[in-house]
């Protein structure tokens, strides 16, 4: 019998992606003929405001299932904890409508976009003397020592480790103005 694996969204409990990936995974062990053939579960990572970089799914609930959908599938699918319904199906005893390719590939891209983004967060964050320079904190008030705005005084409304700036607001003509300066173009008062 010839597989015709196509890709389906599976909507999940948020948070539970990993487990509900662990437990089809499991049944796949279990009966090799769950005409599952791949989970995916796209991430992303992002930094905390400790400057901790966590991981965590791109679409939350959602994981995508590359399978055959047949009763026995669509049987194992909607039975496994923590799986509220699988995208595209409109209830009734009818099986979900499959996605394209494409929009997997164009997630797959999305994902090694991300998979860049933390390698670039993981060199910032593993360089010491980066984070070394950053002697202030959000809300603390600063005065620039570098560039056209020398001898400004301004609050700090953010840092960006990653790109090496502050975002300063500063009082230009009696109005609050926001200005994006190099990390190092500021000391704390």
């Amino acid at each position: 019998m010839e597989k015709n694996d196509k890709w389906y969204i599976v909507q999940v409990i948020s948070n539970y992606e990993q487990k509900v990936k662990e437990a089809l995974d499991n049944r796949e062990f279990e009966d090799k003929d769950t005409g599952i053939s791949e989970i995916y579960i796209p991430f992303k990572y992002h930094q905390t405001k400790t400057k901790k970089i966590k991981r965590k799914p791109l679409f939350p609930g959602y994981i995508y299932v590359k399978l055959d959908m047949t009763d026995k599938s669509w049987y194992i699918i909607r039975n496994t904890q923590y799986v509220t319904g699988i995208i595209g199906s409109s209830g009734q005893r009818t099986k979900p409508t499959p996605i394209p390719e494409e929009q997997i590939e164009r997630i797959k891209n999305l994902e090694k976009k991300e998979e860049q983004h933390y390698q670039d967060l993981k060199k910032v964050t593993d360089n010491k003397d980066a984070l070394l320079t950053v002697n202030y904190n959000v809300d603390d008030l600063v005065e620039i020592k570098k560039g056209e705005f020398v001898g400004k005084k301004g609050k700090v409304k953010d840092i960006s480790i990653i790109k090496q700036i502050v975002i300063i607001e500063i009082e230009m003509f009696n109005r609050k103005t926001i200005i994006d300066l190099p990390i190092n173009y500021v000391e704390k008062v």
